[in-house]
């Protein structure tokens, strides 16, 4: 297994509960892939760099799991699918810390 950095960025015109269901489907679909999740970020709505689409802001979610390499083309493939996932960017060479309010994988919500 390798570790990677997977950076999603969901659809401003969703509620907080949307975005929710959208961020733990996410996350059931790194489990299911028999990932392991080792921390999670929740970066809340920002500015996009450019617009994409009709949208200017965007939920931003940053996720470092241990995946197997072989089912990082089926994760992509499920987050291409969903419309309410403006981008999302998946990296296999992690370098550094993440900054900000992480949520380590032992934390409860």
């Amino acid at each position: 297994m390798k570790e990677y950095e997977i950076v999603t960025v969901f659809s401003p015109r969703l509620s907080k509960e949307a975005v929710a269901e959208l961020y733990s489907k996410v996350k059931s679909m790194i489990l299911g892939s028999n990932g392991e999740l080792n921390t999670e970020m929740d970066w809340g709505k920002r500015k996009l760099a450019y617009q994409i689409g009709d949208n200017l802001e965007g939920f931003y979610f940053i996720l470092r799991a241990s995946l197997d390499p072989s089912s990082i083309q089926e994760v992509e493939n499920q987050l291409n699918i969903n419309e309410d996932i403006l981008r999302f960017l998946i990296i296999n060479e992690v370098v550094g810390e993440i900054s900000g309010p992480v949520k380590t994988k032992d934390q409860v919500s």
